[in-house]
């Protein structure tokens, strides 16, 4: 089984560095390692890490001149960090914070919380690669077609939600944090939080976690399980000194911890850096999510061309490799598109294309891949979905199209089905091309059997026959 990331510990202490290994190896990640700071820069270039644990106090360059080096890199800047020191003192997190550190643990390290730690950062960094991959992809593709374009200029504040039921703190808090370029709001209650996040522009929460009714361990559940919202850094506040109860938030996605009493100097430190992670990702989000030029996307439905699909598909596949993620691909295919074209005329079916093309737009993740493939066959590659996740999306999905009522002028509004076919790599193919020719002969089976229907190869040889399928 391939490891889920890879990690360079470094250390002056060679038992320090086993210990670590050891507690990494089980939670299946790979470890590299370095003693010094020098060495710990030859290993970043060398070896190009997912995440460090870096210990401050070493001999020569130390933890602090290390962090500043790789965050000053655009080589190197968006390597997690997690800094480790024996030190006490907020003065010694606010330092590593500002030095552009991601995370701050003390020793004797607690390895249940520096596993959640590493699973967490881990998990942000193969998100923002994901959304780095599809902005470079883009520019690279567009560059000659770019012209003179400016950049936005707009600058907004960023947006502070106060989650706490009790009015002392919260006026407290709120004068630790006058004057400092934030906006705030402030509410009470984990529904209002919700609400609040799911309506407005919010960059970052601070949470206390025990409130009446939904308590902000569920509140932190939702907003990190919602796609529209798990972007959204959250600073957990809390009377609790337990241990499990701030692994528990970590697990739920929770981005930071901070016990009350608060100190004035580690709040602003903790929000600074967060914030500067979440604008990095409005950033990637707002390249990923921009309109590309007409070199990668159809025209008429606003999807991606089958250019564009290969280069993102053979990018996706690499980076299954190497993070142990599945990718799947899902081909579909309109039923008896001939006949709307037939008895309605081709403007008829170009707007059926162009509708069908903003429904899988809206349906699918920001991180999938919504494609013509030409004609009136479509394409979805779905990052990070396993067979499970693809059925239950292509079932949504096929229902969607099912459901829609295609208003065409001159016409009755129309209704039409479609077949889809599904492959997983690496489960079901070894290459692009076995993944692509897996899929479309799944299509072809689904047509087979009656259309309107999804269709899943039985066996990985192409030959065999297609058995199930789910209606």
């Amino acid at each position: 089984m391939k490891p889920k990331g890879k990690i360079l510990i470094v250390d002056d202490e060679p038992l320090n560095v086993k210990l670590m290994k050891a507690n990494l190896l089980s939670g299946r990640y790979q470890t590299i390692s370095a003693f010094s700071g020098e060495e710990a820069l030859e290993k970043v270039e060398s070896d190009s890490p997912d995440l460090i644990l870096l210990d401050i106090m070493m001999p020569g360059m130390n933890g602090y001149e290390v962090t500043e080096r790789l965050k000053n890199n655009p080589a190197t800047r968006d390597i997690p960090i997690i800094l480790i020191t024996a030190l006490d003192g907020s003065d010694n997190k606010i330092k590593g914070l500002e030095s552009g550190a991601d995370e701050f643990l003390n020793k004797p390290v607690n390895m249940a919380e520096l596993l959640a730690r590493v699973k967490s950062l881990l998990r942000l960094k193969q998100y923002q690669d994901q959304l780095k991959m599809h902005r470079d992809s883009k520019e690279l593709l567009t560059r000659p077609f770019q012209g003179n374009a400016k950049p936005n200029d707009n600058i907004d504040l960023p947006s502070i939600l106060l989650v706490e039921d009790d009015e002392k703190d919260a006026q407290l808090i709120q004068m630790q944090l006058y004057g400092q370029p934030y906006s705030m709001k402030v509410v009470k209650t984990g529904e209002e939080a919700l609400s609040c996040a799911q309506q407005e522009k919010i960059d970052l929460i601070i949470l206390d976690i025990l409130l009446p009714g939904m308590d902000g361990f569920e509140v932190s559940r939702q907003l990190k399980g919602n796609e529209r919202t798990n972007s959204i850094q959250i600073v957990a506040v809390t009377n609790l000194k337990d241990m499990e109860d701030k692994i528990k938030g970590l697990e739920l996605g929770v981005d930071d911890y901070l016990v009350k009493p608060i100190n004035i100097h580690e709040l602003r430190a903790r929000i600074n850096a967060l914030i500067k992670k979440k604008a990095y990702l409005d950033k990637l989000k707002t390249g990923y999510e921009s309109a590309v030029h007409s070199a990668i996307t159809d025209r008429l439905t606003g999807l991606y061309n089958s250019a564009y699909f290969h280069y993102f598909l053979k990018n996706e596949i690499k980076r299954s490799e190497r993070y142990n993620n599945p990718v799947a691909l899902v081909m579909m295919d309109i039923d008896d598109f001939k006949h709307y074209n037939d008895s309605m005329g081709h403007l008829a079916g170009d707007e059926i294309l162009r509708q069908l093309g903003r429904l899988i737009n809206q349906d699918i993740r920001e991180i999938d891949l919504g494609v013509r493939y030409g004609g009136e066959e479509f394409a979805i590659v779905m990052p990070y979905t396993d067979l499970k996740g693809v059925i239950t999306s292509t079932k949504r999905i096929r229902r969607l199209i099912k459901d829609h009522s295609f208003i065409l002028d001159a016409f009755p509004p129309a209704r039409l089905t479609i077949s889809m076919g599904i492959a997983v790599y690496p489960s079901d193919a070894v290459t692009i091309t076995d993944l692509i020719q897996r899929a479309d002969t799944a299509l072809y089976g689904a047509k087979k059997s009656g259309k309107d229907t999804i269709c899943i190869l039985d066996d990985k040889s192409d030959a065999q026959p297609i058995s199930a399928f789910l209606k």
